[in-house]
Parts: structure tokens; sequence; C-alpha cells
């Protein structure tokens, strides 16, 4: 490494979070990669905090620059002052929050260093987590985005596919596409990915086991939280901001009949949509109701037989009953009818007394 012109220059903007600022910048100094300098950005915070960080975690001569902001400027004016402060071959924006993989560093500019490419983003997870006291408590896990391979601006349209966190580019795309816009108080990562994606420079996109964590606090409030999560009424409404600029910029360059025509198509189609929606929802709430129905005619053709088989049961008793009665009575005369032979017997003389007593 050299101090002149470090290989990556990693900007880490911070605002009154040391408890989150020390695991950053621990994270840093854990990269197996060495040749980088770290510049944090303390956007308005208390720069007592900030030193007492940067004093925990001592770093070798030249490798460190803060700068402090007197008064709150944005994140974007930050990540604009911090990369103007290095002349690297490569820029990371670190946010405060966010980790990397230990090899996060040492893979990307291996990669930007084998090609051509103007910049190259990783798979992301999602770590959700809690502050409890001085001690941060993750809660679960998730990749983000596993549908994206790919940094392109087919995915960037939609949404914000790459954080910052999971980027690393080279100096000169600014050069191409500008710096970050500061009159955005939000979603200025997307605005900058967005003119980026739009130029004819190649990206690339390191797929496989995640390099990058994005951790969001879903319950946090105050320094802690997460813009995204607490200012999601801001992001909704710059979102749309920058839509209808870029919307306003295609209509005044190529006119209004395209975007009319395709608006109406589309349009149609959404309704033709909803009412193939709303007939399956009605024919699917008739069939529910045919099949209440039927379970209701089976329910009681079940008790009804449930009745039958309580009769035949009675009837079968009965039936025995009757059946072992009869049996008594043939038996009974039976023998009745044996003893009377025996009785009968016994009194009627013998021929031989007979004829004694004549």
């Amino acid at each position: 490494m050299t101090d002149e012109r470090p290989s990556v220059a990693v900007v880490m903007r911070t605002r009154n979070r040391p408890l989150l600022l020390k695991r950053a910048v621990a994270d840093v100094c854990r990269q197996t990669f060495s040749d980088w300098h770290l510049v944090v950005v303390n956007d308005g915070g208390l720069a007592a905090d900030v030193d007492a960080v940067l004093r925990h975690h001592p770093m070798p001569t030249g490798r460190l620059t803060l700068l402090n902001n007197e008064a709150q400027r944005g994140m974007e004016a930050a990540s604009n002052r911090g990369i103007a402060a290095q002349k690297s071959t490569y820029v990371a924006i670190h946010d405060d929050d966010d980790t990397w993989h230990p090899s996060f560093l040492a893979r990307t500019v291996a990669h930007l260093d084998g090609t051509s490419q103007a910049a190259v983003a990783v798979r992301t997870e999602i770590v959700r987590e809690r502050i409890q006291g001085e001690s941060i408590v993750e809660i679960e896990r998730e990749i983000f985005a596993p549908q994206v391979h790919a940094f392109t601006l087919f995915e960037m349209l939609r949404t914000n596919r790459t954080v910052p966190i999971s980027v690393l580019y080279r100096r000169a795309v600014h050069d191409t596409v500008g710096w970050f816009r500061e009159d955005l108080p939000v979603v200025g990562d997307w605005e900058f990915f967005l003119r980026l994606t739009l130029t004819d420079l190649r990206l690339g996109f390191l797929d496989g086991e995640p390099l990058a964590f994005w951790h969001q606090r879903p319950t946090a409030t105050g320094p802690a939280a997460n813009s995204v999560v607490t200012g999601s009424t801001d992001h909704r409404d710059v979102d749309l901001l920058l839509r209808d600029e870029a919307l306003r910029a295609y209509g005044q360059r190529h006119g209004l009949g395209g975007l009319l025509y395709t608006t109406a198509y589309f349009q149609r189609e959404i309704d033709r949509l909803i009412v193939r929606l709303t007939e399956n929802r009605h024919r699917e709430e008739e069939a529910v109701h045919l099949l209440r129905r039927a379970a209701e005619l089976l329910e009681r053709q079940a008790e009804r037989l449930d009745q039958q088989n309580d009769r035949l049961t009675a009837l079968e008793a009965a039936v025995s009953d009757a059946s072992l009665v009869s049996l008594a009575r043939r038996r009974y005369r039976r023998w009745k009818s044996q003893a009377l032979r025996l009785v009968t017997g016994a009194q009627r003389p013998s021929t031989h007394e007979l004829q004694r007593q004549g």
C-alpha cells in the first residue's frame, strides 16, 4: 500500500451511533485485503463519541481520515465529501451499521482487477437485529433479493436491488455519471446506481455465498433506526419524485404520444385482468357455496344413516331376543313331552302283572 493512492477508499458515514460504528470499524479492520484507507464522515454527530470509537481501534499511520461536519448535511453529501478526500482506485460505501464478509474486499478487488468492469455487486444477506443495552442481538437472516443474479438496469428500474454495502466500484465511474445527488434525503444510492446502470459501462455480480450484510433494526427508533424503516414515507415520496423526473425528461425529448399510448394500453389490460379476477372470485365464491351446501346435505344424510343404523341395531337385538325365547319354548315343550311320557309309562301296569291279577 502507498499513502498517496490506496487501492480502496472505504467511506463510512455516521451520526450518533457509536455502538454500531464500533462494529463497522472493526469489520473493516478484519478484511483480509489490506490496501484500504478508511474515511469516516461524522455528519453532524457528537465528535467525542466518534473519537472514542476510533481510539478503540488504532490503525497504522495514514490508514484513517476523519471528517467532521459541524451540521448534518445528509447521507449523499457525506458520501461525496468522503470520496473526494482520497484518490483511490476503487470506492466502497460502508455505512456504520452494515458489515462485510472478511474476504469482501479481497474478492471484489480481484474481480475488478481481472476485468474491465466498472463495478461489481455481491450476493447480500439481510440481518435483522435489535439493540439491547450495549449489545446488538441478532434476530434472523434472509437472502436479499434471491432472484437477482446480475447488476442491471432491468432490476434497478423496479426498485433498489443493490444497497451501498454490496458494491465496489472504480473511482473513474464518477467521471462518467457524476456524484451522488445531495438534494435527495433518501434513496440517493438507488438514483446513483440507476445512472450507473444506464451507461454502457460493464457491471459484474458475484453470486454464491453472501459477502455483504445489510443490517436492519425493525423496532428501533431514533439514531439507531434504519431510514428504510422509519423513513418509509420519505422513500415512497422520493421514489415517485425520481420516476416523475425521468418520465418528464423522456416526454420532453420524445413527446407524449408513446407515453399516452402505453399508459392507456396497460390500464386497459389491467382493467381486463381485474374483470377476470373478479369473475374468478365470483366463481370461487359460488363453488364454495355449492361445496358448503353439499357438505350440509352429506351431513344430514349421515345423520339419517346413523338413525337407520340405530334402528337396525335395535331390530337385530329384538330379533335376537325373540329367537332365544322361541328356542327356550321349543326346548321346554320337548322336555315336558318327554317328562309326560315317563310319568305315563311308570303308572301303566305291565302285561305280567295284568295276568297275575286275572
